[in-house]
């Protein structure tokens, strides 16, 4: 039996918690109300259920305020033995206690390169790792200075952003002026958490074109395991947004071998340690090219994709993982195929006033899993980005393209259910730039 410290927790994160309590383990949550916003009040409600300690901080990144806050509550940070996080806004802080504490985890440098995406690419030259080419601006002068020399199109992102928020995919100048005219107020309308993930850098990126993949690296601070890789659905009309995801990816053998293999390359150049690491990739004609590097297990939808798909659980990997068990030998076999589609809106639209409340009942008995806070007569903003998401469908069937084709189906049935347009996903020959 270990103590595990649990700084903050997602909704999907909710089962490292029930993993850790069906393990034996004890179990402390660190709570900072900075970080409600992420987590709906029932969901907080469950997390307080599933630990033995809740302790209150104001800010997780005051690592010795932290540690005043465990004595004061009764755990004594000399019996500590993992503190680990599921939640984005926590993986430096976290980081950082374990550091202080002398146990495993990543060294907070390393988790602050993977993070800063301008960084990050840097130490992909460095180590000669295929990469695209990339330039950072600090002003609208120099990003459509730094997407000159590189040429049209670019992705334009920010360096250090979150949730594809002021992304995108930008064929001439005016697409850059139009993102920097956006972007003061995406800042401002966002939550102040993911506000405060932005330095006011944009990395400015060659689009690399082919299909967009994710790997779930595992690494018990010896071995790396690229445990899955994900196909993933982008959008038709904007290759930025994030619109579902498929399981097998897909790819033959041997490249499905080389697309989780240079992620692995990617976490060891970065010097990343104990944990799991969300690694996106586009397979280009030339080979995989990393996109970005999240060093946390994946947030969202992904995990349980995962679980329906090889019946193996992400979050238990990562508890198992800080309690010092060796990472998997071998990615998951498939078991079935699974697909998912989020539920986002083409455009600013309202839901059709006489929709029934429980309209998602009707699609439960077809899907395997799936949730929506659609209701009747809602304005639903235009998907720009991953917060831009009113719910999931999920299938699970003997294979994964059976499982795609169902549940485009079933999209194609929630669509018209709504009465809106929802977000269009390419065809899979047709998802590209990133």
């Amino acid at each position: 039996m270990s103590e595990l410290v649990f700084v903050g927790t997602t909704g999907p994160g909710l089962q490292a918690l029930e993993y850790a309590r069906e393990a034996g383990h004890r179990t402390v949550l660190i709570h900072s109300p900075r970080h409600d916003f992420f987590l709906p009040d029932a969901q907080r409600a469950r997390a307080r259920e599933l630990v033995d300690r809740v302790v209150e901080v104001d800010d997780v990144a005051d690592t010795a305020g932290v540690l005043d806050a465990l004595r004061a509550a009764g755990t004594d940070p000399a019996g500590i033995d993992a503190v680990l996080t599921t939640l984005h806004f926590s993986i430096v802080p976290t980081a950082h206690l374990a550091k202080a504490l002398g146990l495993p985890g990543c060294d907070p440098d390393a988790i602050l390169a993977a993070k800063d995406k301008a960084r990050c690419r840097r130490v992909l030259d460095a180590e000669g790792i295929p990469n695209l080419g990339h330039a950072v601006g600090r002003d609208l002068p120099g990003v459509l200075a730094a997407a000159d020399r590189l040429g049209y199109p670019v992705i334009v992102k920010p360096a250090t952003g979150v949730g594809k928020v002021s992304t995108a995919l930008a064929r001439s100048a005016p697409d850059i002026e139009a993102l920097f005219a956006a972007a003061g107020d995406a800042a401002r309308t966002v939550d102040p958490g993911v506000a405060a993930e932005l330095d006011g850098r944009f990395i400015v990126e060659e689009v690399a074109v082919g299909p967009l993949y994710s790997v779930e690296v595992a690494c018990d601070g010896r071995t790396f395991t690229p445990l899955v890789v994900v196909r993933r659905k982008t959008g038709r009309d904007n290759p930025v947004l994030e619109l579902g995801s498929t399981v097998p990816c897909g790819l033959p053998a041997e490249r499905e071998r080389e697309v989780g293999e240079y992620a692995v390359r990617v976490c060891r150049a970065l010097g990343l340690g104990v944990g799991l690491f969300h690694v996106e990739v586009i397979g280009t004609a030339h080979g995989p090219r990393l996109i970005e590097v999240n060093p946390r297990v994946s947030g969202g939808a992904i995990p349980d994709l995962v679980t329906a798909a090889t019946g193996r659980n992400l979050f238990a990997v990562l508890v198992d993982l800080f309690t010092g068990r060796p990472a998997p030998a071998a990615p998951f076999p498939p078991i079935a195929g699974a697909s998912h589609s989020f539920i986002t809106a083409a455009r600013d639209c309202t839901v059709r006033d006489d929709l029934p409340d429980d309209w998602f009942d009707a699609l439960r008995p077809r899907i395997h899993s799936g949730w929506t806070t659609v209701r009747p007569g809602d304005r639903l903003r235009r998907m720009d980005g991953n917060f831009d998401t009113y719910g999931v469908v999920r299938v699970v069937a003997e294979d994964a393209g059976t499982a795609e084709r169902t549940c485009a189906g079933l999209m194609a049935e929630v669509e018209k259910t709504l009465g809106i347009p929802l977000t269009p996903v390419a065809a899979p020959s047709e998802r590209t730039a990133r």
